[in-house]
């Protein structure tokens, strides 16, 4: 059962994810709100997302055509946010990592709605106890050593992943914003990617076949999806939008494919409410977790 000390990191969510939460006991899955917004250096407001997002499920339909299961009836609990230390991302992290320790080791999923990216940190290196391999949706590498002086930020969390779990273990998806020293660095490491104008140039099966070749051999994975991934038209309200990203029917045939029983967990950060045009990018969100929740249950057998 949840553990009494990481409770006091949690605050309950005013709304739970998609209208309802079933008892913690009972859950598969698990929400965390993790509401950072220390690090941005464009656009700030990531502390509204996981509020935001939880009020926009509760409008949508919830069935998922492409898997033909409807999300309503998961076994899903909505923990609440993570209480942050503001100024003080140690203490912030050391209490995600806490909360997230817990979830793990009821043996439930947790899916985690940030807050900037940087989050990603804690929560895998928690999950790294299973070895995943780590897909990446990102406008950015997010692999610069530092940034403005930082080594930990929006801006450097993946280098920081990377060096827990290593490069090789990691792919993304839809890059096509980056700097010429995270160049080098993927030449020179062979780290494996599809910029967003080649996905959008092939489609979802040469994709989806790029991806599962790369997972074919991982015992375990990760997703984690900066909502900049998507073109601005579809996701304008995030810290740093990128012209020519990718669609969400793309995106969504792309999980609907990788997404299996191997999952061990998921985010989806980077959300700004305050620059939304109706509430578009927080609804986008919403979806992705409800149709990865159905895919996942229909290839574990989650019923």
């Amino acid at each position: 059962m949840f553990d009494s000390k990481a409770m006091l990191y949690v605050q309950e969510p005013i709304r739970a994810f998609g209208g309802y939460s079933i008892p913690y006991d009972k859950a598969k899955y698990v929400v965390l709100g993790v509401p950072l917004d220390e690090t941005g250096t464009f656009r700030s407001g990531y502390r509204l997302a996981p509020c935001r997002v939880r009020e926009v499920s509760e409008a949508l339909e919830t069935f998922s055509l492409r898997v033909n299961m409807d999300y309503e009836g998961s076994p899903v609990h909505d923990l609440g946010d993570v209480v942050i230390a503001p100024g003080d991302l140690e203490r912030t992290f050391y209490r995600v990592e806490e909360v997230l320790k817990s979830i793990v080791l009821d043996g439930k999923i947790p899916i985690i709605i940030g807050g900037e990216h940087t989050i990603a940190y804690p929560v895998i290196k928690v999950l790294k106890v299973f070895k995943p391999c780590i897909v990446v949706f990102d406008a950015h590498f997010d692999l610069r050593h530092e940034y403005l002086g930082s080594r930990m930020c929006h801006a450097t969390v993946m280098r920081r992943v990377s060096e827990m779990i290593g490069l090789r273990n990691m792919f993304f998806v839809g890059v096509r914003a980056f700097c010429n020293e995270e160049a080098s660095l993927v030449k020179q490491k062979g780290v494996e990617y599809l910029p967003a104008y080649v996905v959008l140039k092939h489609g979802a099966s040469k994709t989806v076949n790029m991806v599962l070749k790369f997972l074919r051999d991982c015992d375990k994975i990760y997703l984690t999806i900066d909502m900049d991934v998507f073109d601005p038209s579809f996701a304008p309200a995030v810290g740093n939008p990128e012209p020519e990203g990718l669609t969400p029917t793309l995106v969504l045939d792309i999980l609907s494919y990788i997404v299996n029983d191997k999952l061990v967990g998921l985010d989806i950060n980077e959300i700004t409410p305050s620059y939304d045009v109706n509430d578009i990018t927080s609804i986008l969100a919403a979806k992705l977790i409800m149709e990865i929740v159905t895919y996942h249950r229909t290839r574990s057998k989650l019923l």
